[in-house]
């Protein structure tokens, strides 16, 4: 699906809008390539205290800027619409990765985005007890799963879980010969083929695009990451060396984007 956005959009309330009237659940979004005006961020931190493994930085502000990549995952929380985004972008020469406060982003010039709308199931956030976070956690539509065909799955991983292995097991559940993998999260500490491994146990991350796997081909889940020292890093996961910190969330998709039926609106 592809949505216009105007001008000086909210975006939070743009994307709550076209979800509502499309009748979705939820939605993984693709934001890559939108500019925003000034938005403000965190990044991952030390815990604050004995009950949690990581916590967040003071909060940052940035200027505006056209976000490289970046993926929002729309999901409800308090009854409402909520987007957790996790971007990378540049600024002022300065490259950047944090996780953006999804009320402080508004759309600086006309642009699309393009994403992928969910039945069948929604990202709903809930206080997890193991981690003491309010983090989305799937929630099965009975009335829109008896009458959906299903061609993607959406989850969440609990902390220790390896990225790709679980990929790969969930995967199975499609039954087909090649899936797309979008979504973002946490990792403690990550090794990958082709760069220096993230030592830090402490990071934020979002899957690049092309991550997934071709008919007969393995897995292939390219990151973006920021540790705790502010550093960044980028390379394809090595199978079984990224265990989640707090949680991913993750949209497998079976096919082709080109296989989809496309959802066009201008907010």
């Amino acid at each position: 699906m592809e949505i216009s956005l105007a001008e000086q959009t909210t975006l939070l309330e743009a994307l709550g809008r076209f979800a509502t009237h499309q009748g979705l659940s939820s939605a993984v979004l693709d934001l890559s390539g939108l500019t925003l005006e000034a938005f403000d961020f965190v990044m991952p931190a030390c815990t604050i205290d004995d009950r949690h493994a990581a916590w967040y930085s003071d909060t940052h502000s940035s200027k505006g800027a056209t976000l490289e990549s970046a993926v929002a995952i729309l999901g409800i929380r308090d009854g409402e619409w909520f987007a957790h985004v996790h971007a990378y972008w540049r600024e002022e020469e300065v490259e950047q990765l944090g996780h953006l406060l999804p009320h402080t982003l508004k759309v600086a010039h006309q642009g699309a985005i393009k994403g992928y709308g969910l039945q069948g199931a929604a990202f709903v956030a809930s206080l997890d007890p193991e981690t003491e976070f309010t983090l989305f956690r799937v929630q099965q539509d009975d009335e829109q799963s008896r009458t959906t065909d299903y061609n993607a799955l959406i989850t969440t991983l609990a902390p220790f879980a390896d990225l790709t292995d679980s990929i790969q097991e969930l995967a199975k559940e499609l039954k087909a010969p090649s899936y797309e993998v979008y979504g973002l999260g946490s990792l403690a500490g990550a090794a990958f083929r082709d760069a220096e491994p993230m030592t830090g146990l402490i990071s934020e991350i979002l899957l690049s695009a092309n991550a997934g796997a071709k008919q007969e081909q393995e897995l292939c889940v390219p990151i973006r990451a920021v540790d705790l020292e502010g550093g960044l890093h980028r390379g394809i996961l090595t199978a079984g060396g990224a265990p989640t910190l707090i949680t991913c969330e993750l949209l497998i998709m079976t096919g082709s984007k080109d296989d989809l039926n496309p959802i066009s609106e201008t907010d």
